[in-house]
């Protein structure tokens, strides 16, 4: 067995991983990271197939593009990266017809003349005062209610409501808090659109693992962890196995960082330990989805954004990143990337499938084969969710051993969104950290919400040029 020490382990290499291992190496620790795949991303990359850039988990998307918490982090560690922001706060597939919404205000034309002023009373309750104590308990679906809104009533702003949770989350809106989604929307609105990244989300992972290793990282790829070691309630260091060539290893710290989730670390930790803390919650929905990659010859969407589906059956939500990045799709072709949710509890994943191609035929037109093909279709469940099951976070930073922390979906404080909160974990890992060991502040600076003023620009446009942020690093 081979023995070295690091100041700091990093367990799994996806996002939150690799951030965590850059930022501790601008503290000046010496990393090593590992990762039992061979290669960096987890569920933030993508692969190469038959031409298209196949994505591991997310969409080749930023939730809050360049305004967001991931740019922010980006451009202070000076990764190289391009993001191309949405234009349009969304666009929606109504009635047999696409609205573009450059703001708040056209959300008329999506939910109706006779629903859209119930809908500003909504967004009046949502965004402008703190939530009641006896909403605070209260689903989403359940919030609707008492404000007296149902499907029956208001079926497109129901719909509206729940394409936008099936793609964002992945659970229904009898699945997540009011609170959650109100803190959802806030930040939707200050932090601003989506974006999609330059070359796709493989380009960030792989330019954070360049730097990693141009700053001394190791980057240990293909290595399986098998056990953390710890002794008087501290971690002293992991154990695991060259997946290649079988040799065994242990990695000697006092810091430990997972990105590998909650249960995962807890089944490293000894018999005699206990494993991270969980956050009790009455949600207990597990994040399911179905999401499928489709080359077509003809363009979906002439926007850089989201298209909500309200006429589909299933399918939530749709994105054509080769809108922003041609090099996403062979020549003469158009990436689009689908998203529903799954119920496992009342179909199976044939019967999603089946689903999925119903309604992009009727979306597409019903030349599959010909003028669109599907490419993959990928499902997932509980263990490594793109989302995870509760919106809001789940587990703490901190974990009953000393040393030992967390980053990564599990971990995502409450109204940050899919990668967003990943890289928010990171902030509140280190700020963790730093109250543990004071004096090993982080010189990079913090990140600030967006101010009010700059949300407002919503109600009749994307802001200004000049209110967004800084012009990503090429």
């Amino acid at each position: 067995m081979t023995t070295q020490r690091y100041d700091a382990v990093v367990l799994g290499a996806g996002l939150g991983g690799l951030l965590a291992a850059a930022r501790l190496a601008r503290r000046g620790q010496r990393v090593a990271v590992i990762e039992r795949l061979d290669h960096v991303g987890g569920r933030f990359t993508a692969k190469t197939f038959q031409g298209a850039q196949v994505s591991t988990g997310a969409v080749h998307m930023l939730p809050f593009g360049t305004n967001g918490i991931v740019a922010a982090m980006l451009r202070d560690l000076k990764i190289p990266h391009a993001i191309h922001d949405a234009e349009v706060f969304g666009s929606f597939l109504v009635h047999g017809r696409q609205v573009r919404a450059r703001s708040l205000i056209g959300l008329a034309r999506v939910v109706g003349p006779r629903q859209f002023p119930e809908l500003v009373r909504l967004g009046y309750a949502i965004l402008l005062r703190p939530p009641r104590a006896a909403e605070t308990d209260l689903t989403f679906a359940q919030w609707l209610i008492t404000q007296g809104i149902t499907r029956a009533s208001h079926r497109e702003m129901v719909l509206f409501f729940e394409r936008v949770a099936h793609f964002t989350l992945s659970v229904d809106l009898d699945q997540v808090a009011y609170t959650e989604v109100a803190a959802i929307l806030k930040n939707m609105l200050r932090y601003g659109p989506p974006g999609i990244v330059a070359g796709g989300c493989a380009a960030v992972a792989n330019a954070l693992a360049d730097r990693l290793q141009a700053a001394g990282v190791d980057l240990l790829l293909s290595q399986e962890a098998h056990a953390i070691q710890t002794h008087a309630g501290a971690v002293t260091g992991v154990t695991g196995i060259d997946r290649m060539s079988g040799a065994t290893w242990e990695l000697q710290t006092t810091l430990l960082v997972s990105d590998i989730g909650p249960a995962a670390t807890a089944q490293l930790m000894p018999a005699t330990a206990t494993g991270p803390d969980s956050i009790a919650s009455p949600f207990k929905a597990v994040a399911t989805g179905l999401k499928t990659h489709i080359l077509s010859e003809n363009s979906l969407i002439d926007h850089q954004g989201i298209l909500y589906c309200l006429d589909t059956e299933r399918i939530a939500g749709i994105v054509q990143p080769s809108n922003s990045d041609r090099s996403l799709a062979p020549p003469g072709q158009h990436l689009i990337i689908t998203h529903q949710l799954w119920r496992p509890d009342h179909e199976s994943i044939a019967e999603a499938r089946a689903h999925a191609r119903a309604d992009l035929a009727n979306v597409l037109g019903p030349g599959e084969g010909d003028r669109w093909r599907v490419l993959t279709m990928g499902q997932y469940h509980d263990a490594w969710p793109v989302n995870r099951a509760i919106q809001g976070r789940d587990s703490l930073p901190e974990t009953t051993a000393r040393g030992l922390y967390l980053v990564g979906d599990a971990v995502k404080p409450s109204g940050y969104l899919m990668v967003e909160g990943v890289a928010q974990s990171v902030n509140d890992m280190l700020a963790a950290l730093d109250r543990a060991l004071p004096g090993m502040m982080d010189p990079l600076p913090a990140h600030a919400i967006p101010g009010r003023r700059r949300a407002m620009h919503w109600l009749v446009g994307p802001p200004p040029p000049d209110e967004r942020s800084a012009p990503p690093q090429v």
